[in-house]
């Protein structure tokens, strides 16, 4: 059975009439009474009483017609929904979750976005920074996050630099480093750091090293923070210390103190990159995207 058959046997009970019928199909009366036959053979069951004066429908019919009406109803439906989605009209956006470190872009591109695109299921999924690049070749996600002092992006991606910062501090507001201005790695080197991430995969653990070693010293204890929003749990918790990008959103926080931290040789520059497929059909991933590039070009640095 195909669809024809169906638009067939709609267009025939809803005209009685086999010749009426075969001229709105734009076919032949002969044909077009060959495909009903078919269809009857086909389903075991008579769906119209013919003879040379009038045609009807049988009661198997009669059910049979609402159902194909409705069969033909949502094949135009999905018809609709299929051209809308190519369009970008509708669709979903799976962007992974970074937190509050890009509230300085995210909300505003959002928005941007959802009046454009209202019908477009927008959702957040919660992962680490490495598990995010196998999720954007599968599919899984559209839009991820690289974050550090500089980006080695797997083949076959693309990146928009979305944030530019300067590394500081943070801790929580009843440290004892606190009220100073200004802190020096000669400060923390004996402060237990926290750091996002696994230890063997860890960019911000491996950025840290870097920054300690330019600046020749070794830092105290390490532990490792399985997701952003928990880190900085504990460090509001007193739990440790730990190496932030020096942004507004997140002095904003209640409990955090964001200080400046003092360098003399090491760079401690901050980056973050939205990341994508090279091959990326989607209409609506490169809407998204081209709405970050209004909202971080230039990309500002922190203060």
């Amino acid at each position: 059975m195909e669809l024809r058959h169906l638009r067939y046997f709609v267009t025939v009970a809803e005209e009685l009439n086999f010749r009426k019928a075969a001229g709105r199909m734009n076919v032949t009366r002969p044909a077009l009474s060959k495909q009903i036959k078919d269809l009857e053979t086909e389903l075991g069951v008579q769906l119209l009483e013919r003879n040379t004066v009038r045609v009807s429908l049988t009661e198997a019919g009669t059910t049979y017609l609402h159902e194909a009406r409705a069969i033909l109803s949502r094949v135009e439906q999905a018809k609709l929904l299929a051209r809308e989605v190519h369009s970008g009209r509708r669709g979903n956006l799976r962007i992974a979750s970074v937190g509050p470190i890009a509230a300085g872009f995210m909300p505003e591109a959002l928005k941007s976005f959802g009046d454009e695109f209202p019908d477009v299921d927008v959702s957040f999924v919660e992962m680490m920074p490495p598990e995010q690049a196998d999720a954007l070749a599968k599919g899984v996600i559209h839009v991820g996050f690289a974050y550090g002092k500089k980006t080695s992006l797997p083949r076959g991606m693309q990146s928009l630099k979305v944030l530019n910062a300067k590394f500081g501090i943070g801790m929580s507001h009843h440290h004892p480093l606190a009220d100073r201005r200004s802190v020096s790695f000669d400060d923390i080197s004996r402060e237990t750091l926290l750091f996002l991430g696994r230890e063997s995969e860890s960019v911000h653990c491996s950025d840290g090293l870097e920054l300690f070693k330019s600046e020749g010293r070794k830092p105290g204890a390490m532990r490792f923070i399985q997701g952003f929003d928990s880190l900085l749990t504990m460090v509001v918790a007193s739990q440790g210390i730990s190496l932030l990008p020096r942004i507004l959103d997140l002095n904003r926080i209640p409990g955090l103190v964001l200080k400046p931290l003092i360098a003399e040789k090491a760079s401690l520059e901050f980056n973050m990159w939205a990341v994508w497929r090279k091959d990326e059909s989607s209409t609506l991933v490169h809407e998204f995207i081209q709405r970050l590039k209004d909202r971080v070009a230039p990309v500002k640095r922190g203060a």
